[in-house]
């Protein structure tokens, strides 16, 4: 009777995470040696100069030596660092510090090492974050209590990178420049293996521990500043000027900066005598003013609730700071009111949120400055409603439904409203989780299918590099290199694809690729000929094994096998003689300044940096496409799937139409002005439209 095979503990599954991710640092210097190579030298073609020179120099001759020497090196400190977590954890910003002088070359480093972890952090945060709170889940089920995931981020990898380099007594200078050249490969591998190990703990039933998406309608890809800081400068600037002075007459009505006093019998005093006396409270009159906005969608006094407020707050206690907030944020919802993009009846339920936004940014200014201020959030969120489910959705009625109730929650407790706000936008924010899990659920089969072809192609391509690799390497007939790139490398795409990313049976089968280039050259000695002798038989067999999986025909395998006997039988009889010449293209050599001097400047300048393309690549599932004319019939898409080499599944806010893009053709489509990437963040841009209105230096 056949036995279903348990499922692998949590402890087994982190095992396993820790084995696939030293796999990929294990292959890393091989797999991106001519990228780094090449950037190495546009480096030097930057500034020519001696030091440079002889650094590059160092760094150029290691690659082209020895690539494999240098990421065992790589795989071995990462590999001590999963096994002695506290040893190599960085120092707590609790625990006492000594302060030291360190030289230029260990400040350098430093600096180096700090840049590449921030621009690997901020680029592979999806990423990242989708794989850690999972491993979140692992590590508390293994050790009782969270945490545990920073030894795979970007910071632990660079930090065994250059421990690797000074273990290989590798120049200090040339491993800083080193370490520059290669953040982008490390970018690319890191993806790849995050991405791959997220998607295989999601197929072993590991859920994600935290909601660790972006909280739709916030800004987490901000390029350029709000204007938020300066708004708000602007307004403790205009709080800290002198007050002007505020009389009313008892029984009488306020006339603010020395305007005429009228008493509350129409006439005024003999003599106009007057005396101070207490003056309404600003933060009471608020009520009222709440109490009298327009519930019509799309009424015209909409925006002018806080305008015709301020001409009323000066009869009360207001000081200078609340008049200065109360005019911002006036003119940020003028902006927002004015928006094309939201419909009226969106519009409708942002006005009621006028006198609650203003006493939250009363309560706490870093409203202006903070982007993830709870009200800001809130307010962004209705945009998003607005987009998602505008009129002729289905489900706009239900959409429209929440939105109001959630402003009705803020409404409701106007003593603590940014609390009011983060509780709404919690509320909204469910609903609208429910509402992407139907819509995703429609679309799964399609993801799904994407995913597998991706897969299919990410195994192929990493199959490649690895055949590549050992084919530059070591020397082996081209007929048994045409046989490996036709048979064996279906084989371990196919192996990739099941795995979910480099397993068990991807490593075994890279293992056999390079035991069989071995067992194609002669041996050096009588002991590695009688080893070589016995493995041929165990090679063969996983060969045949891997291959009659992929289905192989009979006379394919005879064809395939034959190959490689023949080359194994020039060495194991060498009285057959050599029947086919070896190729290689691995020549090992020590690169010289003229050398590298003349290869830097055959090299062609850098492409320019394409801010289309980056555009394209940092779209996240739920992010919008605006396309005119429109692309496959829709105006506006919505990113359904993002793909880890750029391929992205677009849909309509309903989830029905749909259409494929990469990121290629998107910032195509984007350079020649028929798509564009809106900023669905409201408070954003207000705060970049009244930045201007209240700084006209900052405009």
């Amino acid at each position: 009777m056949n036995i279903p095979p348990s499922a692998p503990s949590s402890a087994d599954l982190l095992r396993e995470v820790d084995l696939r991710m030293a796999q990929a640092l294990d292959n890393f210097f091989q797999r991106s040696r001519t990228a780094i190579q090449d950037s190495i030298l546009r480096t030097i073609v930057e500034q020519i100069s001696s030091s440079r020179l002889a650094a590059g120099q160092h760094c150029l001759d290691w690659l082209n030596a020895y690539p494999d020497k240098m990421s065992t090196a790589f795989a071995d400190q990462f590999r001590l660092q999963l096994a002695r977590p506290d040893m190599f954890a960085p120092v707590s910003g609790n625990q006492p510090t000594v302060l030291a002088l360190v030289d230029d070359n260990t400040l350098g480093r430093q600096l180096a090492e700090d840049k590449t972890t921030a621009q690997l952090t901020d680029a592979l945060r999806p990423e990242m974050l989708l794989l850690f709170s999972r491993l979140q889940t692992l590590w508390a089920d293994v050790k009782g209590k969270p945490g545990g995931v920073d030894m795979y981020a970007p910071l632990s990898v660079v930090r065994a990178l250059t421990r690797a380099l000074d273990s290989l007594d590798f120049d200090p200078k040339a491993g800083t420049l080193l370490l520059q050249n290669s953040t982008a490969s490390l970018r690319e591998t890191l993806k790849t293996t995050y991405s791959a190990l997220g998607k295989y703990l999601n197929t072993q039933g590991v859920e994600e521990r935290t909601v660790v998406r972006a909280v739709p309608g916030s800004s987490p890809r901000k390029t350029t500043p709000d204007g938020g800081e300066e708004i708000l400068a602007h307004i403790q600037s205009l709080a800290a000027q002198p007050a002007h002075t505020n009389t009313i007459s008892a029984g009488g009505n306020f006339a603010p900066e020395g305007g005429g006093f009228t008493p509350a019998g129409g006439t005024a005093p003999t003599g106009g005598t007057t005396f101070s006396a207490p003056l309404p409270s600003f933060l009471d009159s608020l009520a009222y003013w709440q109490s009298h906005l327009p519930q019509e969608p799309g009424s015209a006094d909409s925006a002018l609730v806080l305008r015709q407020l301020q001409q009323g707050a000066r009869q009360t206690d207001a000081g200078q700071f609340d008049l200065a907030v109360l005019d911002a944020v006036a003119g940020l919802y003028e902006f927002i009111l004015d928006d094309p993009d939201i419909s009226s009846h969106y519009k409708s339920a942002i006005t009621q949120l006028q006198i609650p936004t203003l006493r939250a940014a009363l309560g706490s200014p870093d409203f202006f400055s903070d982007d993830l201020h709870p009200a800001r959030q809130l307010i962004d969120l209705l945009g998003l409603y607005s987009r998602r489910f505008p009129e002729h959705n289905p489900a706009h009625a239900q959409a429209l439904q929440q939105v109001e109730a959630a402003c009705e929650h803020v409404i409701r407790d106007p003593d603590h409203p940014t609390e009011g706000f983060a509780q709404a936008q919690g509320l909204l924010t469910a609903w609208l989780d429910d509402e992407n899990a139907r819509t995703e659920a429609e679309l799964a089969d399609e993801v799904t299918n994407l995913e597998q072809i991706e897969r299919h192609e990410l195994g192929t391509l990493l199959a490649l590099e690895n055949l590549q690799d050992l084919t530059a390497r070591h020397p082996a007939p081209e007929s048994v290199l045409r046989r490996l790139e036709a048979a064996w490398v279906p084989y371990m795409a196919s192996l990739y694809v099941a795995e979910a990313g480099e397993g068990p049976n991807w490593r075994a089968a890279c293992m056999t690729l390079l035991q069989l280039f071995l067992s194609l050259l002669p041996p050096e000695d009588d002991e590695t000929r009688e080893a070589r002798l016995q493995s041929i038989p165990r090679i063969n067999a996983e060969l045949r094994f891997g291959l009659l999986a992929q289905g192989a025909e009979p006379a394919q395998l005879k064809d395939f096998f034959g190959a490689i006997t023949a080359t194994q039988e020039c060495w194991v009889r060498p009285a057959v003689g050599q029947q086919e010449a070896l190729v290689s293209t691995f020549k090992p050599r020590h690169l010289s300044q003229e050398d590298i001097q003349t290869l830097a400047q055959r090299l062609e300048a850098p492409p320019e940096h394409d801010t289309f393309l980056q555009q394209a690549e940092q779209l996240l599932e739920g992010d919008w496409v605006d396309f005119d004319p429109p692309f496959e019939g829709l105006a506006t898409a919505r990113v359904a799937w993002v793909g880890v080499h750029g391929f992205l599944l677009f849909c309509d806010s309903e989830g029905e139409q749909r259409f494929s893009l990469d990121c290629e053709r998107l910032a195509a489509e984007i350079r020649a002005g028929h798509a564009s990437i809106p900023e669905l963040s409201l408070t954003r841009k207000a705060m970049l439209r009244l930045k201007t209105q209240l700084l006209p230096a900052y405009g």
